[in-house]
């Protein structure tokens, strides 16, 4: 088990604050965004994590260095989007595991440990981790159509109107299975693409794109200025559940 943290962005979002620091050493409350995210994923017990990052290297380097983080490495991505990012990060690190994918952007308490087992029994190409969030509110997200089973049918679009009242909502979290890994000639080549619009919705008109609803308290995208004020608020005040 690997995990690999994109986090290529150049974060025009939030500046001017990204001029200074990546989104992924961003503090709330306090905590760096990449020490919640360490926490979703050590029940899994990853025997390397990878941060895929196109600026402010050194900035991440020296922190893991000064933290004892021994395990985790940064590999140089080109700010490709995700999909694009994630192929030059395997053509760094190799194709000899299964691996945790996930934006490096957001702050939840969500436990992937569920996922991955659910991943291994449907024995899919990739496990999206999901959750739901009254539709008003998810109309700002990706939303996916799955069915009873977890199988993926469809996605939607930003904006979307959704005939329920809640909506499935993409957490950002990925199971990547090995078997699709080995084969990414096919899947995975280096060039600018992403996975939500290009990979995932190939995927699931194959039948290898399975989603998994996870329980959680709270989840932020601190992408914006806006969600990144809003997580601040959330995370001292305890005030919402789930937000942009």
């Amino acid at each position: 088990m690997k995990v690999v943290i994109l986090a290529a962005g150049s974060g025009t979002r939030i500046r001017p604050i990204s001029y200074f620091l990546p989104k992924i050493l961003l503090p709330v409350k306090g905590v760096p965004v990449l020490e919640y995210i360490l926490q979703n994923v050590k029940d899994l017990n990853p025997e390397k994590i990878f941060i895929v990052a196109s600026e402010n290297l050194e900035i991440i380097e020296r922190f893991l260095e000064k933290t004892g983080k021994e395990n985790v490495k940064v590999v140089r991505g080109l700010g490709w989007e995700t999909g694009g990012d994630l192929s030059l990060a395997l053509e760094q690190i190799g194709s000899d595991d299964d691996y945790v994918v996930m934006n490096g952007d957001i702050v939840t308490d969500i436990n992937l440990k569920d996922t991955y087992e659910f991943h291994k029994s449907v024995n899919a190409y990739v496990t999206a981790s999901v959750f739901n969030m009254e539709d008003e509110e998810a109309k700002r997200f990706g939303r996916i159509k799955m069915d009873e089973y977890g199988q993926i049918s469809k996605f939607l679009e930003k904006s979307a109107t959704s005939p329920d009242s809640h909506s499935i909502v993409n957490s950002g979290f990925y199971i990547f299975d090995k078997e699709l890994i080995e084969r990414r000639s096919k899947y995975l080549v280096p060039r600018r693409f992403k996975l939500e619009t290009d990979l995932f919705p190939q995927l699931a008109s194959e039948g290898q794109m399975f989603g998994h609803i996870s329980k959680l308290d709270y989840w932020w995208d601190v992408g914006t200025i806006e969600s990144y004020l809003k997580a601040e608020n959330y995370m001292i005040n305890r005030k919402g559940v789930v937000a942009p």
